[in-house]
């Protein structure tokens, strides 16, 4: 599967932080290249790069401070698709965390780690004079603004619009280091809402699982997988509608439509729709398992 560990490669990094083995695998630099090439300058790509690394490395390590407070011994590997929290799985018999509650705090504690970094940097910046502004909506109408400075945009921000939610931090007096603390906060709250949705093998889909499996020993497999193809299916077809809407809007303002793969919108499509696909085949193979009544 692409979400799963990849096979070790001879251009693998290695490092061990707070105990925990980190293997990097060669694709998730030039996957994380590729998604920050439209930041223009090649120090903005590069700023992009360290970024996502920082970001869903504190994220895996969400999960892996989890699993041994539960008596598991992870280790984590970064590759194309994002990263994994990996443990064997036969530590799981003697090991606190086979219950379904400690599952779901092992699959919560990512984004968790990923918020909790979000606001750190948020309460930094605000007590530096910094202005904080959260936007939503398909206008992206202004929801929050915190902050007493109404300064001007510092450097680019990555286009998320997609989602149609964006945290933004205005002030920040090095163009770079602007740069640099935006991706990073968009990482951990975007990036961090669209993992927790019920899609599998996100870690919304490893929770609705196991929320099934409680009420539904039976049938909990099946509603999840139903419940991860219509969501995932859905975010596909909203993405492609958004890319084509903003294509549109292009031509009726007589600009350059530009190609389709410069679209965030694109990619998502993409992302989603293999994942809609992956649930929809992991559902056949689980139907022809199943025993008949």
């Amino acid at each position: 599967m692409l979400f799963s560990e990849p096979p070790p490669s001879p251009y693998d990094l290695h490092f061990s932080l707070f105990g925990t083995r980190v293997r990097v695998h060669p694709l998730f630099w030039l996957v994380s290249v590729i998604l920050g090439l439209n930041a223009g300058k090649m120090i903005y790509v590069l700023v992009w790069v360290v970024a996502v690394f920082l970001a869903i490395l504190v994220h895996e390590f969400g999960h892996a401070l989890v699993m041994r407070r539960f008596g598991l011994r992870p280790w984590i590997v970064l590759h194309g698709m994002g990263g994994v929290a990996c443990y064997d799985s036969g530590q799981l018999s003697y090991s606190r965390a086979n219950t379904w509650i400690r599952q779901i705090l092992i699959s919560l504690a990512g984004a968790g780690a990923g918020f909790l970094l979000a606001l750190g940097i948020v309460v930094v910046c605000l007590a530096s004079g910094c202005t904080f502004i959260m936007l939503a909506g398909m206008d992206t109408a202004l929801a929050v603004q915190l902050g007493i400075k109404t300064p001007t945009v510092v450097g680019i921000v990555h286009d998320n619009s997609i989602t149609g939610f964006h945290v933004l931090l205005l002030g920040i007096p090095v163009a770079t280091l602007g740069v640099f603390v935006n991706d990073l906060l968009s990482i951990c709250v975007l990036w961090g809402l669209v993992n927790l949705l019920p899609v599998y093998p996100l870690d919304g889909g490893q929770i609705s699982r196991e929320v099934f499996l409680r009420f539904s020993p039976r049938e909990g497999i099946h509603h999840s997988l139903m419940l991860s193809i219509v969501t995932a299916g859905g975010l596909a077809a909203f993405a492609l509608m958004n890319m084509l809407r903003g294509m549109q809007a292009a031509r009726e303002m007589g600009e350059s439509i530009g190609s389709p793969f410069q679209s965030v919108s694109f990619y998502i499509a993409i992302f989603f729709g293999y994942m809609a696909y992956s649930s929809y085949a992991t559902l056949q193979a689980y139907g022809i398992g199943r025993p008949r009544w």
